[in-house]
C-alpha cells in the first residue's frame, strides 16, 4: 500500500477536503466530524485511491496489536459513508467508498493532492475513472447501464418488444464478469420517450450508456442503438438494424456481441457461451414467450388468461420450450390459489394514491415482472441439478407439471377462464408422458420453490400433496438420495413457511428435522452447496424461534465456507444476518452486513433485492430514531419503495404487507399517525386476505402502539391482547416476547399496573429463554419507566441490576440513555 512521504498534503474529492497531517475532513470550509479510527481509515482509503485496501490491512494499521471483528471495520465505513452523504443505496451506487466483497473497500472517486499550504495540485483518477479519449476501451470494472428501448412506432402492441429487447440485453451482459449492469428496476425509473443519455447516466453512476429505439418501416421495423460515453456524450458505437419482429432473437444477440467488442472486453470462453445462452432457437416462440410475459406481468387475472395463450402457442411451436411450460404452470397455480389482487384494482403504488402522505413515489400502476426472474430462476435450478447430478427437467417434465397444475385449478372449481376444451391444442407427441418417481420429485420440487419464492405457499402445499403432508415425514418410496435430499429441503422450507404464518402449529421444529436430514443428506452426498443453502434455510428457521444467537453462528459459519463467487447465497446469507443482528438490537452490526451484501444485492433477482432495500430502510430507521434525527424520513421511505417495487414487480404481496407494516411503524415514530393509520389497516387488509395469522399479530401489535399514542387505550388493549393470543398458539417467540411487551405498556398507560408487571415478566422470560438479551431487557426496563415508583427498594435494585447487564451491550444510545435514567431513580430512592 502506498504512503505519502509528506504529511503536509490535502487531498480533495468533490466538495470534500482530507488535511493527511491533522486527519480533518471539511466540507467547503466546515468540519465535519469524524471518530478518530474513521478518520484513519478515511486516510488509508484515499491515499490509496483507485486500490482495493484489503480488510486485513486496515484492521492492522488502524488497530495495531489488537484483535478486533471485521465489524468494526464495517461500522467505521458505515459512519464514513454517512459524513460523506454516500450512506444511500440509491439508483447511483456509491459515490466514494466502494466495497469490493471478500477483499476490502476502494476510494473509486477522483482525488486532487496538493500542499496543505498550496492551492495547486496534482489530479489522481482511481481505476474505474472513465477514458478520457474517445475510442479508449472502458475500464474493467465499467458500469453499464441499458436505457429502456422507446417504442417510437406508435403502436403500443409493440411494447413488448422494447421491453423485451431491453431485459434480454440486461441479462446477457450480467453474465460478463468484467462488467457492472445496472438492474432492469434502476434504469426502467428512467423510461420516458425523451431523456438525455449523458444525464440519466450520471444519475445512474454508469460510465456508458445503451440507448435504442424501435421505429416503424415500411415492411417490419428499424431498431436503431448506440453506446454513448458519460462523461463527454462521445458515441463509441452505434448501428440500426431493419428487421421482422420474428428476427428479435437474433438482433439482440448481435446487439449483445457488437456491444462487447466496443467496450473491447476478453471473454471467458465459458462467458462466450453464456452471454448469448438460449432456451429456444425458434424466433417465433420466443416472441410469443415475451408476449406471455408481457401480459403476465400486468398480474391481472385478464392478463394471465391472455398469456396463457401466448404461451402455448410458444410451445406449438418449440415443444422443448422449458420456460415456456414453466411460465404456464406458473399461470395456472396462480390461478388454481386466486393469488392474484381483485380485477381492476389499482395495483400498490398506483395512481389512485394522490396523497403524497399516504403514498409510494414514481411507481408505474403496471409494474412489470422482470424477464431476467425468469432467467435467473432457471439457472439457479440448473445450478441445484448439477451438483446433484440430475437432468434439468426436460419438456416432458414441464408438461407433465403443466397438467397437474391443470387438474389442481380444475378441482379447484374457479369458473371463467380459458381452460375449456382447448388439451388439444398441445404438442401430440407430449399428449402422454409417464414419469419415474425421482423425475415426478424433481419437477414438483423446483416449481414449489418458485411458489415459495413469489409468497404462493398454498400452491407449493399442492404440489407436493402427493410426497409430503406438513408435520409429517416425506414419503421417499422409489426415490434416490439426490432426489430425497432435494424433496427434504424443498418440504423443510415451505413447512417453515407455513409455521410463520400460523398454518402449522410449532411447525419450525417440523421445518428443523427437516432440513437437518437435508444438511446430512447433501453432505453425504457431497453436494456443498446444497448443504450451504439449507442451513442458511436451517438458520431462518432459528431466526423465527428467536434464537439470535444460534442463527448468527450457523450464518457465520455458512458465509465462512461459501465460495466468493456464490453470489446468490452470500447475499441471502448477508441480509438474513442483518436481520437478526437489527431485532437483537444490534443496529450498527445490522448495518455493517448490509455494507458487506451492498455491491452482491443488485446481481441477483428482485426478491433478494427487495428484501436488502426493506431490512436497510428498517435499520436506518431505527438508528436515525435512536439518534433522534428528524430528517431521516426521506431515506428510509426511498428504500421501502424500492423494496415494494420489487415485491410488486414478482406477485410477492405477502412482503409488500410487511413493507406496508413498516412504513406504517416509520410514520407512527414520525407523529404522523393518521397516515400511519391507513399504512397499517393496508397491511393488515393484505395480510388478512392471504390468511397471514403471524404477521396480521404483528400488525395488531403495531396498531397497539400507534392507538397507545394517540390515546385510545381500550382499542390499544384490545387488538394488542388479539395480536399475543395469536403468537401463543405459534413457536415465534421472539413476536410473542415484543408484543406482550407492548402489551404490560397499554397496561401501564391504563393503570393496571399489577397486571402489567406479571405481563412484563413473562415477556422478559420469553426473551430470555430465546437468548433475547436485549428484548428481555427492554421488559425490564420498560417496568422501570412505568411502574418503577411503585415497587419496593430492594426490588428497583435487583430489577436495575438484571436490567443494567442486559442491556450492557446495547449499540442503542437512546436504550442506553434510558438505562442510566433509570439506575439514576433508583440510586436517589
Amino acid at each position: 500500500m502506498y504512503r505519502p512521504q509528506s504529511q503536509n498534503l490535502n487531498y480533495e474529492f468533490g466538495p470534500y477536503c482530507l488535511n493527511l497531517s491533522l486527519l480533518r475532513l471539511t466540507r467547503e470550509g466546515e468540519k465535519i466530524s469524524l471518530t478518530p479510527k474513521a478518520a484513519e481509515i478515511l486516510a488509508l482509503l484515499v491515499t490509496n485511491a483507485g486500490q482495493v485496501v484489503a480488510k486485513d490491512f486496515l484492521l492492522k494499521e488502524v488497530w495495531p496489536n489488537t484483535f478486533v471483528e471485521d465489524a468494526n471495520l464495517s461500522q467505521n465505513i458505515f459512519l464514513l459513508r454517512r459524513a460523506l452523504g454516500d450512506e444511500r443505496d440509491g439508483p447511483n451506487g456509491p459515490k466514494y467508498i466502494e466495497t469490493v466483497p471478500r477483499r476490502g473497500y476502494r476510494f473509486i472517486a477522483s482525488v486532487r493532492v496538493c500542499n496543505a499550504d498550496d492551492s495547486e495540485g496534482e489530479a489522481v483518477q482511481s481505476e474505474t475513472s472513465v477514458p478520457e479519449r474517445n475510442g479508449d476501451a472502458v475500464s474493467q470494472r465499467t458500469v453499464i447501464a441499458v436505457l429502456p428501448f422507446v417504442n417510437a412506432t406508435g403502436n403500443p402492441d409493440v411494447e413488448y418488444l422494447s421491453e423485451g429487447i431491453t431485459d434480454n440485453i440486461i441479462n446477457n451482459l450480467s453474465r460478463v464478469s468484467k462488467l457492472r449492469v445496472m438492474s432492469r428496476s434502476a434504469v426502467f425509473r428512467h423510461r420516458k420517450d425523451v431523456f438525455d443519455p449523458q444525464v440519466v447516466g450520471r444519475e445512474l453512476g454508469a460510465k456508458a450508456v445503451l440507448v435504442g429505439q424501435i421505429s416503424a418501416r415500411p415492411v417490419g421495423i428499424a431498431i436503431g442503438v448506440e453506446l454513448v460515453e458519460v462523461a463527454r456524450g462521445w458515441q463509441l458505437w452505434g448501428a440500426t438494424y431493419d428487421c421482422e419482429p420474428k428476427d428479435v432473437l437474433e438482433i439482440q444477440d448481435t446487439i449483445t456481441r457488437q456491444l462487447l467488442v466496443n467496450l473491447k472486453l476478453k471473454l471467458t470462453g465459458e462467458e462466450e457461451k453464456r452471454i448469448t445462452a438460449r432456451y429456444t432457437e425458434n424466433a417465433e416462440a420466443y416472441q410469443a414467450y415475451l408476449e406471455g410475459r408481457y401480459h403476465w406481468s400486468l398480474y391481472t387475472r385478464s392478463g394471465i388468461e391472455k398469456a396463457i395463450l401466448h404461451f402455448r402457442q410458444a410451445i406449438e411451436l418449440d415443444p422443448n420450450y422449458a420456460l415456456a411450460y414453466a411460465a404456464i404452470v406458473d399461470c395456472y397455480l396462480r390461478l388454481a390459489t386466486n393469488y392474484l389482487p381483485p380485477e381492476g384494482e389499482t395495483p400498490i403504488g398506483g395512481p389512485e394514491r394522490s396523497d403524497s402522505s399516504t403514498s409510494f413515489r414514481e411507481f408505474d400502476p403496471k409494474v412489470k415482472l422482470r424477464f431476467e426472474w425468469d432467467w435467473k430462476g432457471a439457472e439457479r435450478e440448473l445450478r441445484r441439478a448439477d451438483e446433484l447430478k440430475i437432468t434439468y427437467p426436460t419438456a416432458p417434465q414441464w408438461y407433465a407439471a403443466y397438467k397437474y397444475a391443470v387438474a389442481i385449478y380444475n378441482e379447484s372449481g374457479i369458473k371463467g377462464t380459458v381452460l375449456g376444451d382447448h388439451e388439444g391444442d398441445y404438442p401430440k407427441q407430449l399428449s402422454f408422458v409417464t414419469l419415474s418417481p425421482n423425475e415426478e420429485v424433481q419437477i414438483v420440487c423446483t416449481v414449489t420453490r418458485e411458489q415459495i419464492e413469489v409468497g404462493n405457499y398454498d400452491a407449493g402445499c399442492l404440489m407436493l400433496c402427493k410426497w409430503w403432508t406438513p408435520g409429517e415425514s416425506p414419503n421417499f418410496t422409489g426415490l434416490h438420495s439426490y432426489s430425497a435430499a432435494d424433496l427434504l429441503f424443498t418440504a423443510g422450507s415451505l413447512a417453515g413457511c407455513l409455521s410463520s404464518t400460523g398454518h402449522l402449529p410449532r411447525g419450525q421444529k417440523h421445518a428443523e428435522a427437516l432440513l437437518s436430514g437435508a444438511i446430512s443428506m447433501f453432505e453425504h452426498l457431497g453436494a456443498r452447496r446444497r448443504s450451504a443453502e439449507s442451513r442458511i434455510e436451517l438458520a431462518l428457521s432459528y431466526y423465527r424461534q428467536g434464537m439470535f444467537d444460534l442463527t448468527k453462528n450457523t450464518l457465520l459459519k455458512t458465509l465462512e465456507e461459501l465460495d466468493a463467487r456464490d453470489i446468490n447465497l452470500r447475499s441471502l446469507a448477508l441480509v438474513r444476518l442483518a436481520v437478526v443482528e437489527r431485532h437483537a438490537g444490534h443496529v450498527q452490526d445490522s448495518l455493517g452486513r448490509l455494507d458487506e451484501a451492498r455491491d452482491l444485492v443488485e446481481q441477483n433477482g428482485p426478491l433478494i433485492t427487495g428484501r436488502y432495500h426493506h431490512e436497510l430502510g428498517s435499520a436506518l430507521k431505527l438508528s436515525a430514531i435512536d439518534e433522534n434525527r428528524s430528517n431521516y424520513s426521506a431515506d428510509v421511505s426511498f428504500h421501502f419503495e424500492r423494496a415494494v417495487y420489487e415485491f410488486v414487480a414478482i406477485g410477492h404481496y405477502r412482503y409488500v404487507a410487511v413493507v406496508e407494516n413498516n412504513h406504517g411503524f416509520l410514520l407512527l415514530n414520525t407523529g404522523l399517525f393518521k397516515e400511519a393509520e391507513v399504512h397499517l389497516q393496508r397491511a393488515r387488509q393484505l395480510f388478512d386476505k392471504l390468511n397471514d395469522k403471524i404477521r396480521l399479530a404483528q400488525v395488531d401489535e403495531t396498531l397497539a402502539q400507534l392507538y397507545t399514542a394517540t390515546a385510545r387505550l381500550e382499542l390499544a388493549k384490545e387488538v394488542v391482547e388479539r395480536a399475543v393470543t395469536s403468537l401463543e398458539e405459534s413457536d415465534e417467540d421472539a413476536l410473542l416476547a415484543e408484543a406482550m411487551r407492548t402489551k404490560g405498556m397499554v397496561f401501564c398507560k391504563l393503570n393496571r399496573n399489577q397486571e402489567a408487571r406479571v405481563i412484563l415478566e413473562g415477556a422478559r422470560r420469553i426473551a430470555e429463554r430465546c437468548g433475547d438479551s436485549e428484548g428481555a431487557g427492554l421488559a425490564l426496563l420498560l417496568m422501570m419507566e412505568n411502574i418503577g415508583n411503585q415497587l419496593e427498594e430492594v426490588e428497583q435494585k435487583e430489577i436495575g441490576d438484571r436490567m443494567r447487564k442486559l442491556l450492557e451491550n446495547s449499540q442503542l444510545a437512546s436504550v442506553r440513555t434510558r438505562v442510566h435514567h433509570c439506575l439514576e431513580f433508583i440510586k436517589a430512592v
